[in-house]
């Protein structure tokens, strides 16, 4: 940029260029819009004086223009075709056709993106300023402003800002008489009632004549001269006439007469005057005359180029893109249990005084940082000291903290603004919303802001209530191109907080006050380690049966919950998403889906809040009915009355009730015992603040005998924030010290017992209470029909009468022994070590070449038969179970017949396949006690064989190491031969859920691909069916799953095994497991399990048997052994 002198003819002219550009583009802009090729137009015709001050900048200033600015915009070095690309919204534009036409940035020349909402750019001209001031060329800042802005709040708290800290920023406040249609006359803090003062704040207002150029010049050049040397604000009124409409979609004769506006564009247009002046001090007219024509032409033929340029291509979000490492779930490390421990508050102190150390640019602004305070929570305690200059105390601005912050940003600094309740979000709503939201996205990412904004937030305090209990989310996440997290532990406190400073991306770090100080969810030391992955969720603790999703506060409720549920032998997966945006479907999806039931609980207003948000998006993203609820604050506020608070609020109540709706239960409240002593009250441990957790008993001033009287001191304590002397709260005698001199306890803990002479005053409330739950199970209903199927119905019959079962089992497995090692050696993902660990399996059979499934099942067969003495023409009836079938017709079991017996045509035997994937020998089960109810005589022969090592791709670690290949034949036999009966057969309960595939496949021909398998999908449903269908089978068998000497589940794998066993609170040697060293053979897994049972004295055991299997199918049996 030159610095010429304006007297000087080639920089006169040159002024006069950027002039006659910005009008001649203001004209061809109105053109285009009248003609509808573009469709929004905002003129600067009347404000091109501003260019005088362009001459006194230097690289190094900043400038925060307004949209009037076009001349001044110009002469920084904005090109002309830059301003058509934004008029037709082009790709090439500075925003990608994402910024209003007139509003211009550029980061290369210091031009600030120029805000929508009107006024938001003076506190971000602050906030430069205070970036930029100690540098060594004594930048200014320029924050150009019209006279109907000039009267936001925001304004006027920038200009105080400017004064508390001295900075040099120049308020340019151009005037020209009119707020859209409202004259701004005694309407402004430089013309009002009292008339036009000669400062503001204490700084003087300086008048200028924008319709005269020189004169503009030369006076800006004075003040630019003085704010460098003396590093103050300045306030410049320009005056100036608006010579066109407001916009285009204005009309200025509405408000405006005629003769007024026809005298502003004759005698105040600043372009005709200079020009005259020109021609005063000797510019030959035909010199103006060629420019005026250079720039028309080269005006037109810019504005045509732009209309040809490409369009640009639409963007989905607001945000600036994350490295992987930011998602990425195996980086994510939350300390150690090594001593020492942090709370959420230490250790959130201690990543700011880490990242302070290796970054310079960080800087902490809110209310109170300052030591001694240190914050009013104490987070930034102490890091006055060791960083000076760098945590300072705002105004009670919350808008100046975050329009400051912003600034700041903007110019490279990395701050750290501090709210000091969500409750005052609001207050600083306008720049989270209108600037730190936008930044990236309105500039095509040239700006960004990566403000970490700490609120704190929530309630569940005594002490706390409306506005000081709040916390807001909804509002946040609402907010396009924010990061917004919800810790509840340290270590997620600490993680989240370095992803943040990570990230560079601005975020919104909520953080509940009454977990501050919890010392149960402590963290280490190692703070710098530490990192939690964005957008992804904590699994708090595994369930089948029903899931609770929250963050903040009430996810320790929600672990409460489940603790109590699981009591009822009800399993409860509790999520913490401790990151809402992004947020982690993927893990709420698939354990929703897993448990068919999701309670989503959260402390912020019901309507359009963040739980109806997750609620929606699960329902428009599985293909499943899943029953949901939400447990959240009414649409009210929360008040201070402890006992409403917490009535109001989510509760362990309110989510345990919500959680037994959806399990079919009934829940009734059985109060606490209270103490029969009326005369007996405790006087308990306070804090400090509602923030408060523990307290050390550090000072006794009674001992036991003592008589105290009400408000005499008891006690001295420290608490998490503070000293606190206790007082007795009634008159009487001190019986018992419950707490030790330096003793830590939870606030709330009784300290003290005391006799009255009076029955004991009320208590207030300090904690929720409900009482003890007792559970009843509703009866069982029909549900509706779902968009696929509802949970399964399960068909409950009476206890079995009559007597049938097993005779005999025999097995055939592959005669190929496959070992991990031998899987692992096709795999690039699994050592043979971590397939044992994952699958429970260490050698699977095979077939070798000359077998197959029919091979497999005839000597199967044949065994059986042989082994009881039963020939093939004494069955009456034949079934065969395959998922890997030799063909479709003839079926298995007509193939087996005809090899077991190929001469025998005379006695009508049925054969037929049973197809239900690993629960097929359930089914076949079911099949066969109604046959044999109807035919007491008669005996079965049921055969699976299995073969799915053909069908498998070796290279697939879902699959290659956990199928194996076996046949197995039982025989059964009716009431006629009980004596023969080694096991009494029950009716088993089937139930199934349709899938499309996805989760589990096995193909017919090899061409149609391998198997495959979901294992995450299939591992959840498959523990919660086989569960459920056991219990169901105990049920119709007129027995509890707890009588069971013995489970046989299906055998998929010891993960799966393990964890039914864990469910049903079973010891090991209680569940049966053979997977080790044969695999996962389908339908064939329960009978060859069976075969071993039946060599054993198990005389009167019951046996429960529970099968799952792809499709869904489900399973369950009781046998008795005899």
């Amino acid at each position: 940029m030159q610095n010429f002198t304006p007297t000087h003819k080639s920089n006169m002219l040159d002024l006069y260029r950027y002039m006659v550009t910005a009008r001649q583009i203001d004209i061809l802009e109105e053109d285009f819009t009248h003609r509808g090729e573009a469709f929004f137009h905002v003129s600067g015709a009347g404000h091109e004086g501003s260019v005088a001050l362009a001459p006194h900048l230097i690289p190094e200033d900043w400038l925060h223009c307004h949209y009037r600015d076009k001349a001044l915009m110009l002469a920084r070095g904005i090109s002309p075709e830059m301003f058509f690309h934004s008029l037709f919204c082009k790709a090439a534009s500075h925003s990608q056709g994402r910024q209003m036409s007139a509003h211009m940035s550029d980061p290369d020349l210091h031009i600030l993106s120029i805000v929508g909402p009107v006024g938001n750019s003076a506190l971000q001209a602050a906030g430069v300023a205070t970036a930029v001031k100690d540098q060594p060329k004594a930048p200014i800042v320029l924050c150009s402003l019209g006279d109907g802005m000039s009267q936001q709040g925001e304004v006027l708290e920038a200009i105080a800002q400017a004064v508390r800290d001295n900075l040099p920023v120049l308020f340019l406040i151009e005037d020209n008489h009119y707020a859209i249609s409202t004259l701004t006359q005694g309407q402004t803090f430089f013309s009002h009632s009292g008339g036009s003062p000669n400062e503001f704040y204490g700084i003087p207002i300086i008048q200028i004549n924008g319709r005269d150029v020189i004169e503009a010049h030369q006076t800006f050049g004075k003040v630019v001269v003085q704010m460098r040397h003396e590093r103050h604000p300045a306030i410049v009124i320009f005056d100036v006439d608006r010579l066109a409409n407001h916009t285009n979609a204005d009309d200025q004769r509405v408000y405006r007469s005629q003769a007024d506006i026809k005298r502003v564009c004759q005698e105040c247009d600043p372009v005709s005057n200079f020009r005259d002046q020109l021609l005063e001090n000797g510019t030959p007219e035909e010199e103006l005359t060629q420019i005026e024509t250079e720039i028309r032409t080269a005006m037109i033929e810019a504005a045509h180029r732009s209309q040809r340029s490409p369009e640009p291509e639409p963007l989905f979000t607001a945000k600036k893109e994350l490295s992987d490492s930011l998602y990425d779930s195996s980086r994510e490390y939350g300390g150690t249990s090594d001593e020492p421990q942090l709370t959420m508050l230490e250790a959130m102190h201690d990543v700011l005084e880490h990242r302070m150390q290796q970054d310079e640019r960080v800087v902490l602004f809110g209310e109170d940082l300052e030591d001694p305070k240190g914050d009013v929570f104490g987070v930034t305690r102490g890091l006055t000291e060791k960083f000076p200059g760098r945590v300072i105390n705002s105004p009670l601005a919350e808008a100046t903290i975050l329009g400051v912050s912003v600034g700041r940003a903007l110019a490279g600094d990395r701050p750290v603004a501090f709210l000091q309740f969500a409750d005052f979000l609001p207050l600083a709503y306008n720049q989270i919303f209108a600037e730190l939201g936008s930044m990236y996205w309105r500039s095509h990412g040239d700006w960004n802001a990566p403000v970490i904004v700490m609120i704190s937030c929530g309630a569940y305090r005594p002490g706390l209530g409306p506005f000081h209990a709040s916390s807001l989310e909804a509002l946040a996440v609402h907010t396009p191109g924010i990061d917004v997290f919800m810790p509840r532990t340290a270590s997620d406190a600490v993680g989240l907080l370095n992803a943040a400073f990570d990230s560079e991306r601005p975020t919104l770090f909520f953080y509940p006050k009454s977990c501050l100080n919890d010392r149960n969810q402590t963290t280490s030391s190692d703070v710098e380690r530490q990192l939690t992955p964005i957008g992804k969720a904590c699994i708090v603790r595994e369930g089948v049966d029903i899931t609770l999703v929250s963050w903040g506060n009430p996810v320790a409720m929600c672990e409460e919950v489940a603790i109590t549920l699981e009591q009822e032998n009800v399993s409860t997966e509790v999520i913490d998403l401790r990151s809402l945006s992004p947020w982690d479907q993927d893990t709420v999806l698939s354990s929703a889906e897993k448990t068919e039931r999701l309670v989503i609980v959260h402390e912020d207003n019901h309507s359009c809040g963040m739980g109806a948000e997750v609620a929606a998006t699960i329902q428009e993203l599985s293909s499943q009915h899943i029953r949901m609820k939400r447990v959240t604050r009414p649409d009210t506020y929360v008040p201070c009355n402890f006992g409403n608070q917490l009535a109001v609020l989510p509760s362990f109540k309110s989510i345990l009730e919500a959680a037994a709706e959806l399990l079919d239960l009934d829940v009734t409240w059985r109060t606490f015992e209270q103490s029969q002593d009326a005369h007996m009250t405790t006087i308990d441990a306070i804090g400090s603040s509602p923030s408060d957790e523990s307290a050390t008993l550090i000072e006794l001033a009674v001992s036991p005998g003592s008589h105290v009287v009400e408000g005499e001191l008891v006690a001295t304590l420290e608490a998490d924030k503070a000293a606190v002397e206790v007082h007795a709260s009634v008159e009487g005698e001190i019986v018992e010290i419950l707490v030790k001199l330096e003793e830590t306890v939870k606030v709330g803990t009784p300290l003290m017992t005391i006799r009255t002479a009076e029955p004991a005053a009320f208590k207030p409330i300090t904690k929720e209470q409900p009482g003890i739950p007792d559970f009843h199970r509703k009866a069982l209903v029909k549900k509706r029909p779902s968009k696929t199927t509802d949970a399964p119905l399960w068909i409950h019959h009476p206890p079995h009468q009559t007597v049938m079962g097993i005779a005999a089992i025999s097995k055939a497995l592959g005669s190929r022994v496959v070992s991990n090692e031998k899987i692992a050696g096709n795999l690039s993902s699994m050592t043979a070590e971590e397939i044992e660990k994952l699958t429970g399996i260490h050698n699977r059979r095979w077939l070798n070449e000359d077998e197959s499934a029919l091979t497999l099942g005839i000597q199967a067969a044949q065994d059986v038969l042989e082994h009881t003495g039963v020939r093939c023409e004494d069955l009456d009836l034949v079934l065969c179970c395959s998922g890997t079938p030799e063909s479709m017709t003839p079926s298995m079991a007509c193939l087996l017949l005809q090899a077991l017996s190929p001469e025998t045509y005379g006695k009508p035997v049925q054969a037929y396949d049973i197809s239900a994937a690993c629960s097929g020998y359930l089914y076949a089960l079911q099949t066969t006690y109604d046959f044999l109810n109807s035919c007491p005589h008669g005996k079965v022969l049921l055969v699976t064989t299995e073969t799915l090592s053909r069908k498998l791709d070796l290279t697939d670690a879902n699959t290659a190491p956990i199928f194996g290949d076996a046949a197995t034949a039982t025989l059964l036999y009716g009431t006629t031969h009980k004596d023969a009966i080694r096991a009494q057969l029950y009716r088993p309960v089937l139930s199934s859920k349709g899938d499309d595939g996805q989760s589990l496949r096995v193909p017919v021909h090899l061409q149609d691909g391998y198997v495959s398998m979901n294992g995450r999908k299939v591992f959840s449903e498959a523990v919660r069916a086989m569960i459920s269908m056991l219990e169901l089978a105990c049920k119709d068998a007129g027995i509890h799953s707890e009588d069971l000497d013995l489970v046989v589940p299906h055998q998929a794998n010891q993960r799966i095994i393990d964890a039914i066993r864990k469910r049903i609170k079973f010891p090991t040697e209680k569940v049966y497991s053979n997977i080790r060293e044969i695999g996962n053979t389908s339908s064939s897994s329960i009978p060859l399990c069976l075969e071993q049972v039946l060599q054993e004295d198990r005389s009167g055991d019951w046996v429960g048997l529970c099968a799952f299997g792809g499709g869904f199918t489900f399973g369950g049996t009781v046998l008795k052994m005899i």
